[in-house]
């Protein structure tokens, strides 16, 4: 899997009519289209991931239109907290995954930590996310990918250790969950969709915030060990495949099927050229999820 290979460039009319302001005009329209095809082929299919190259990011506003244009292209966008928020600011905001009451990873400028999104959320998960980049970091923030279905090869001669991922752990909901809810939800770590592809909602820091809740069962030894035994796969290099967004690119991510992180970054020291990506979760028609848990 090659990250470069995934790349795809906007069509020219589509370009244009960006420029024109005219993202309800037939050009886009036929790249609507166009773009669906690509994400069946890449995203449903494929390497679980597509990279839309030849958007100019100098305009942010733009790039927020062109963000929910593309995004309601392929389903619902989904609230990304309980206050609303469509479009979420990815930047350093110097804080550290899993810090106090409510700091994501999104929030920081550490690397590791490979997840998928909305893991402290109950289903339905995004069936995807999108990142697009108005400014790539001074230095470092790779993109990291692996596949779920690499890490079930891995671990094939784990039965036992797949046995237990499949099983109900409590993930910590970071603050988002409405008065009179339970600061966890259940859920387990692997599961299967719709069409019955092998699929993955996880990240290690909300499971052990999680499982310290105050009434919540620590995690039991075999817990652990399934937990250790996946995060040792999921951090081998050979897993993985790395690629840097350029500004104006917009990548879409199967979020059921690909665990992502970044490496470590260094900011520019002038805040109006720090790293900045614009991130939407979307929920596909029909959606991909389970029947049960919804």
């Amino acid at each position: 899997m090659d990250f470069d290979r995934q790349r795809h460039r906007w069509s020219e009319s589509f370009l244009a009519a960006v420029r024109q302001g005219e993202l309800d005009g037939g050009a886009a329209q036929s790249e609507r289209e166009r773009v669906r095809t690509l994400v069946r082929d890449h995203v449903d299919a494929g390497a679980g991931f597509l990279v839309m190259t030849g958007l100019e990011a100098t305009e942010q506003d733009l790039c927020e239109q062109v963000l929910l244009w593309a995004s309601e292209t392929l389903g619902t966008v989904m609230d990304q907290d309980r206050a609303g928020t469509r479009i979420r600011s990815v930047r350093n905001r110097g804080t550290a995954v899993g810090e106090g009451r409510s700091a994501r990873y999104a929030d920081s400028r550490h690397g590791g930590h490979l997840h998928t999104d909305g893991a402290e959320r109950p289903f339905p998960l995004p069936d995807y996310f999108t990142l697009l980049c108005v400014r790539p970091a001074q230095a470092g923030g790779m993109l990291r990918l692996v596949p779920v279905d690499r890490l079930r090869t891995l671990l094939a001669d784990r039965p036992d250790t797949l046995a237990v991922l499949e099983q109900d752990f409590h993930f910590d909901r970071r603050g988002d969950q409405a008065p009179g809810e339970p600061a966890t939800v259940r859920k387990p770590v692997l599961f299967k969709t719709a069409d019955d592809r092998h699929a993955v909602t996880y990240l290690r820091q909300y499971i052990e915030i999680g499982h310290g809740q105050p009434g919540t069962d620590p995690l039991t030894p075999a817990q652990r060990g399934a937990l250790d035994a996946f995060d040792a796969v999921l951090e081998d290099p050979a897993s993985a495949v790395e690629g840097r967004m350029a500004a104006g690119e917009l990548a879409v991510f199967n979020n059921l099927r690909i665990l992502h992180g970044r490496t470590t970054f260094d900011d520019h020291p002038d805040p109006g050229r720090a790293r900045l990506l614009y991130r939407t979760w979307i929920r596909r028609t029909p959606s991909a999820h389970p029947t049960a848990g919804q």
